[in-house]
């Protein structure tokens, strides 16, 4: 076993060897292909061919992403050196543990680093991991957690004090311009969304062992880099969960809310296969996908055709963002999937690609230029070691287009803002709807109290405090139930957390209806007000997460410095005694001193440290509790 000496000569040098790769990356290994996952329409997207998927496919990027240009030839930005000063706090000395660091690896005895299964790769159909395609250009070196823990527990300042991140944000975006580099420390610069593709595709970098947080605009790290080996060690989070493809896919969240229905059945008041979700069929199960074509060539389907005449979506179950994967279910598509499956359906069973048709909305609420809106709302579950959940308010994402149920162009019927991009470019010449650029972009973003204002002038609501007694409680019971449908496929450690973007819209009784979860929201500030939202929400979070990760942290070290007691009284350790100890130390919780401040915009809306009623803070019933 390396001594303490040896350990502290082993990361100088390796810090000196991840400054001079950095200059040296232009003799890089040959590039690999990235296997990338994005739907791509086309005019040919249904095939009548056997051996032919219905959808073409490429891996995502993320959900929501900007376009995502890797090919960039400017140079990669040089690194800064390594500048914190690294004085011991008194009340974190570091001599108190150095006996048991030197002398064992606590880390592994311990069985801090996490073996995942297959639920949790289960971003991709594949539901397997990537380790052997390079990403980033990051090295994978096998013994990297060890002397990263050991590095943070010789160092408690770094954790208790600095937040030192790795992000491939690319550098004018908002998340690492306003928010990592206004925080915290940025410490690899050179990993973008901009880096050449040659280094990408290499395995170039060392990862920087003073990081304490990985916060990617890609969702899939932990499919090419493996968790508690590659990265993500005991003194790391990181701001994406394994397993999260149940909240993100469309296919595996209809297999949720079918399951969770499933334990309400004798409780329908508590929940229900339509209560938030708009009831959907799972064209790749054979008896729904009977039951969709049985009915829409029943009688009551085409006299609703009529004055309906779309009355269902049809959606990607993976893959798909930015509207890309969304369809209307109007006479050319019904004609596509009828070559497809057959007029009744002939064929149900035989396609396996996951496609689901689900009920669309046809009274929705429009407002006062008849614009259909939805609302994109952000969640925060900042454990899942136990469940902690934050809620904060979001806006109203409106389209730019007169909402008309008889049209069959898509900008009418989704309000993705990606749509109006096309909107925007043709007002930087002219005036659309008597109103500039600026003016659409800041038109196109409502907040909670213009749609209340709106909907009191209007007369569609009487109470003054509609958004607080209404509204805002009905996000939040929807939230709880998609946690409590999705937990089960969740990565259960104390490091993950994860921030996502959930949309939704109000039908003309405002009644709520969810749409979909990203798990990458778009964070770009349109205008003055959303940049200065964004800002305090992100910054905000990462005090929630930065408080639980100190506060787990302050109680691991000292339960290092009673096993380093142990050992130095009794020449060992009893691991089997401190594993039940540790897994309870892990559990996140707030100490004392990292309490979160009153000015911090978002609310806790589940806290499993609680139990019953209590845990979800009055937004659960005590008879719809079933843990």
């Amino acid at each position: 076993m390396a001594t303490i000496k040896q350990v502290l000569i082993g990361v100088f040098v390796l810090n000196v060897l991840f400054i001079f790769s950095m200059y040296f990356n232009s003799k890089s290994s040959p590039p690999v292909p990235i296997p990338q996952f994005v739907a791509t329409e086309s005019d040919n997207f249904l095939s009548t061919k056997e051996d032919d998927p219905i959808f073409k496919f490429q891996f995502e990027e993320s959900d929501d992403d900007p376009d995502f240009e890797p090919d960039s030839e400017d140079s990669i930005p040089s690194p800064h050196p390594l500048d914190y000063n690294w004085d011991i706090y008194t009340q974190y000395n570091p001599s108190y543990i150095m006996t048991l660091l030197e002398a064992d690896d606590p880390f592994k005895k311990l069985g801090v680093y996490p073996e995942l299964s297959k639920k949790h790769f289960n971003s991709y159909p594949q539901n397997k991991p990537f380790y052997n395609v390079p990403m980033y250009g990051l090295k994978h070196e096998e013994d990297y957690c060890t002397r990263v823990d050991l590095y943070n527990f010789l160092h408690p300042q770094n954790m208790m004090s600095n937040m030192v991140f790795f992000t491939d944000y690319s550098n004018e975006i908002l998340p690492k311009r306003d928010v990592v580099e206004k925080i915290g420390k940025n410490a690899m610069p050179m990993i973008t969304q901009d880096m050449k593709k040659q280094i990408y595709n290499s395995r170039t970098y060392s990862l920087d062992p003073t990081i304490t947080t990985f916060f990617t605009k890609r969702v899939d790290l932990h499919l090419f880099h493996k968790i508690g080996t590659h990265f993500l060690c005991l003194t790391q989070m990181y701001n994406h969960i394994p397993g999260h493809g149940v909240l993100k896919r469309k296919d595996l969240n209809v297999n949720s809310v079918d399951s969770y229905a499933l334990r309400y059945q004798d409780r329908p008041q508590c929940f229900n296969k339509k209560m938030f979700f708009p009831y959907s069929y799972r064209l790749y199960k054979k008896d729904e996908c009977l039951a969709f074509f049985k009915e829409i060539n029943s009688p009551a389907y085409f006299k609703r055709e009529k004055t309906e005449p779309i009355q269902y979506i049809i959606k990607l179950g993976y893959g798909a963002h930015r509207a890309n994967g969304v369809f209307l279910f109007d006479k050319v598509m019904r004609n596509k999937m009828s070559l497809l499956y057959g007029p009744q359906g002939q064929t149900c069973g035989k396609y396996t690609q996951s496609v689901i048709a689900q009920t669309y909305i046809t009274n929705p609420l429009l407002l006062d230029m008849n614009n259909k809106f939805d609302f994109r709302i952000y969640m925060l579950i900042a454990s899942t070691n136990p469940t902690i959940v934050y809620y904060h308010d979001g806006f109203l994402r409106v389209s730019l287009h007169s909402y008309n149920k008889f049209s069959t162009d898509r900008s009418t019927h989704l309000t993705n803002t990606h749509l109006a991009k096309k909107v925007f470019e043709k007002a930087q010449n002219q005036k659309i709807n008597n109103m500039t650029e600026q003016e659409l972009r800041d038109y196109q973003m409502w907040t909670f109290e213009r749609l209340e204002k709106y909907l009191l002038d209007s007369g569609k609501i009487k109470d003054t405090n509609w958004t607080a007694n209404y509204l805002r409680p009905l996000f939040k019971k929807a939230f709880i139930h998609i946690v409590r449908m999705s937990e089960h496929a969740f990565l259960k450690e104390s490091n993950v957390f994860e921030m996502f973007g959930l949309d939704f819209m109000l039908d003309d009784q405002l009644n709520l209806w969810f749409i979909e979860c990203n798990s990458s929201p778009q964070l770009i500030g349109t205008n003055e007000y959303k940049t200065k939202f964004l800002v305090k929400m992100l910054t905000d979070m990462f005090e929630i997460q930065y408080a639980y990760y100190r506060s787990r942290m302050k109680r691991l070290y000292n339960m290092f410095k009673l096993m380093n007691t142990e050992l130095e009284q009794f020449d060992e350790v009893d691991y089997d005694k401190w594993k039940g100890e540790y897994k309870q130390v892990v559990k996140n919780r707030l100490e004392p001193e990292f309490q979160i401040s009153p000015e911090n915009s978002w609310t806790l809306i589940i806290d499993k440290n609680l139990k019953g009623e209590a845990a979800y803070f009055g937004h659960l019933d005590a008879e719809c509790i079933d843990d």
